[in-house]
């Protein structure tokens, strides 16, 4: 720590680089701390209830509820905030913008470390994912129990990749937290490859203990495994009826077909990594443009044509080694994609890894260009975009502070807390929001998806309790487009 402080004290322009990036992401992400309506739900609460229960000292989550294929990195940081603030939707999100934080100063120390920019450029660089659109924004500060980690792994990845026992380490925590940050591995090993140093002794001795390493965090977590809670207070070593394990999770999920793997790519790309930066009009208004989209593939092959012109010094090994890791990691993600999930319309938090390509392409382009027109164009081009996308989330912020986006579930929360009832009933998407939005004040079972067993107890036992629905029943309650039935056992 010591080091870094003074590093950043003989470092002025990089102190106020880190300073801005900081300020831009409180301020792009400040609404989704401030409404608790701003795209939370029920799997963002079971992080959020995870992190009560650990607080409280309740439970052990080593794995989100009901998933034991995803390790709860995410509720354990959160922990203090909740110890300091209380356990609420704020709480949550300041954890996570914390992770953004880490991310940020990470890019902008690496691009000016290992990249050969100075500090100012780097942040322009990192502007893709300082102030992205808000759709982006949202998956960036949103528990989902794998968004905004694999991002700042994989960059921890690239600081300690000549330590085989940390590389090893973050490498299995990563892993098990969320299987993309294994994305890093092949793109460091082509990397030695280009410098010639792949096929040496000690890249082999290196590489055989961080992979010692890796298998010994990777047993030391699944040690734990029989005092985890794996379904929430009280279920400390019983087994959870879902996928069992990162391998198994993935041979599930995994849809190899290279049949129109061409296409796929190409989709993923537009509606994708589009979509990630704001290129394609999303259906809450006023999210996102098309005409972005066209903008960026234009710039996007107008780079690819300068880049080209330059490759001597694009292609020299030495430079810029940082932006070329960037961009092979975001490259990986979207082929990896694009093999695995022959979906028709991607899932865009699992492809935010692919907010690299741009970083790292405007990295290159920034480090190669020798005309000072040339990079004068290049800055122009991102501030532009970054005008537009924090114009958008500027946009949103008022539309929450003017109260034109109505909050539903507080009107239930208010409806259920003036019944006094301790004990409900809803679907998945419902349930543990509500339950997280009370304080477990009013504890509600999932009449669908369960992933709190203790909610459910609750229910089956109780003599009276208030179900949430959305059909009409006798004498019930509506609020906010639902009925609260009264239900007798």
């Amino acid at each position: 720590m010591r080091p870094l402080m003074r590093w950043l004290r003989g470092e002025p322009e990089l102190r106020y680089a880190l300073i801005v990036g900081a300020l831009l992401v409180i301020a792009r992400s400040l609404v989704f701390a401030v409404y608790e309506q701003a795209l939370f739900d029920s799997d963002q609460a079971i992080l959020g209830l995870m992190a009560k229960h650990l607080s409280e000292g309740r439970a052990f989550p080593l794995f989100v509820y009901g998933q034991p294929y995803l390790l709860g990195v995410e509720s354990w940081m959160a922990v203090p905030f909740f110890w300091v603030a209380g356990a609420t939707v704020a709480s949550l999100r300041a954890s996570l913008i914390a992770w953004n934080l880490a991310v940020v100063f990470l890019l902008i120390i690496g691009l000016h470390r290992d990249g050969g920019l100075r500090p100012a450029l780097a942040l322009i660089a990192s502007l893709f994912i300082v102030l992205p659109p808000p759709d982006t924004v949202a998956d960036l500060v949103g528990a989902g129990g794998g968004n905004i980690e694999p991002l700042l792994f994989v960059l921890v990845l690239w600081f300690v990749r000549n330590r085989p026992f940390w590389f090893g380490s973050v490498l299995a925590v990563g892993f098990l937290n969320r299987e993309f940050v294994i994305y890093a591995v092949p793109v460091l090993a082509a990397g030695q490859w280009w410098s010639g140093t792949l096929f040496r002794m000690e890249t082999f001795r290196a590489w055989v203990f961080s992979l010692v390493a890796f298998l010994a965090i990777w047993q030391g977590v699944q040690a734990l495994v029989p005092y985890s809670s794996g379904m929430g207070p009280g279920t400390n070593g019983a087994l959870v009826t879902a996928t069992q394990s990162q391998i198994e999770n993935l041979s599930q999920r995994a849809q190899f077909d290279v049949r129109g793997l061409a296409a796929r790519t190409m989709n993923v790309m537009t509606t994708g990594v589009g979509g990630l930066l704001g290129g394609r009009k999303n259906s809450s208004a006023p999210l996102g443009r098309n005409w972005v989209g066209v903008v960026l593939g234009v710039v996007l092959i107008l780079a690819l044509i300068r880049l080209g012109m330059i490759w001597r010094e694009v292609l020299r090994p030495p430079r810029a080694p940082f932006a070329w890791y960037l961009l092979g990691v975001g490259l990986v993600a979207v082929a990896a994609y694009a093999i695995a999930r022959p979906d028709d319309d991607p899932v865009r938090r699992y492809m935010l890894l692919s907010l690299f390509i741009p970083v790292g392409l405007t990295a290159l382009w920034l480090n190669s260009e020798k005309q000072p027109r040339g990079r004068q164009a290049v800055i122009a081009i991102v501030l532009a975009w970054a005008m537009v996308s924090g114009f958008d989330n500027g946009s949103m912020f008022y539309r929450f502070a003017s109260g034109q986006v109505p909050d539903p579930m507080g009107e239930i929360v208010s409806a259920l807390e003036a019944r006094g009832v301790p004990v409900a009933e809803a679907p998945y998407w419902r349930a543990y929001k509500l339950t997280f939005l009370t304080g477990e004040r009013i504890k509600v079972a999932s009449t669908d998806v369960v992933r709190i067993a203790e909610y459910q107890t609750l229910a089956k036992n109780a003599p009276a309790l208030v179900r949430l629905q959305e059909t009409a029943c006798e004498g019930g309650q509506r609020v906010a487009g639902w009925y609260l039935c009264d239900q007798v056992r």
